[in-house]
C-alpha cells in the first residue's frame, strides 16, 4: 500500500515537472486614453509597469510592431521585423483577441503589449520570461464593447538593476579573526599525559 502510494505521487511529481511552463502574464491594468499618442508618434513610445509614455527617459521599453484592426501596420524601431513574425486574430463570437509572435534569429523579445478600443487601453506584460503568445478575452477589461483599435507590442522588460550589496568587511574580519583565534585555542589545548 506504501509503495503504491509513493510511485502514484512520484508520477504525479514527475508528470507536473515534465509539463510546459505558462508565463505569468500580469494585467498593469486599464488607462482613458490612447497608449502611444504625444510627440514623436508610435516610434516614440515607450511601456512601463505603471502604464505607455513617449518620456524616453522613463526607462521603458520602446515599441516593436502595432497591429491595427483592419489589418494595416506601424513598426517601431527594430528593422529585422516585417510583420510575418505576428499572427493576430480576433474571434467575434468570444471577443476575444489572440496572437502568437514567433521571432526570428535577431528580433526583439517582446516583455509588453497594449490592446486600444475606444477611450483607453489595456496594459499586459511579463518582465521575467518573453511573452511569445496570448489570448485576452477583451470583454474583462473593456466591458460589453466588441472589437479593438490595435494591439502594439514593446521590447525588453526594462528593470533597474538592483543596487550593489555592501560587503561588511569588519564583520568578516572580525568572523576570520575569531576562527584564527579558535584554531589557536584548539592547538594549545593540553592533551591528557599517556600512561
Amino acid at each position: 500500500m506504501k509503495f503504491t502510494t509513493h510511485v502514484i505521487a512520484g508520477l504525479i511529481a514527475l508528470a507536473a515537472a515534465a509539463a510546459p511552463a505558462k508565463a505569468a502574464l500580469i494585467s498593469a491594468g486599464y488607462f482613458e486614453g490612447n497608449d502611444c499618442s504625444g510627440r514623436g508618434g508610435f516610434a516614440n513610445c515607450y511601456a512601463t509597469t505603471t502604464g505607455v509614455t513617449n518620456i524616453a527617459a522613463s526607462g521603458g521599453s520602446p515599441t516593436i510592431y502595432k497591429y491595427n484592426f483592419g489589418g494595416g501596420q506601424d513598426f517601431g524601431r527594430f528593422e529585422t521585423i516585417s510583420g510575418q513574425e505576428f499572427t493576430v486574430s480576433y474571434a467575434s463570437s468570444s471577443n476575444s483577441l489572440s496572437f502568437v509572435y514567433t521571432p526570428g534569429a535577431d528580433d526583439p523579445v517582446i516583455h509588453y503589449f497594449s490592446i486600444k478600443q475606444a477611450d483607453g487601453y489595456a496594459l499586459f506584460y511579463d518582465l521575467q520570461n518573453a511573452i511569445t503568445s496570448a489570448t485576452i478575452n477583451l470583454t474583462e477589461y473593456f466591458g460589453r464593447r466588441s472589437g479593438y483599435s490595435h494591439i502594439t507590442f514593446y521590447d525588453t522588460g526594462s528593470t533597474p538593476p538592483p543596487p550593489p550589496v555592501a560587503v561588511p568587511e569588519p564583520a568578516s574580519m572580525a568572523l576570520f579573526g575569531m576562527g584564527l583565534l579558535g584554531l589557536g585555542l584548539v592547538g594549545r589545548r593540553k592533551l591528557p599525559p599517556t600512561a
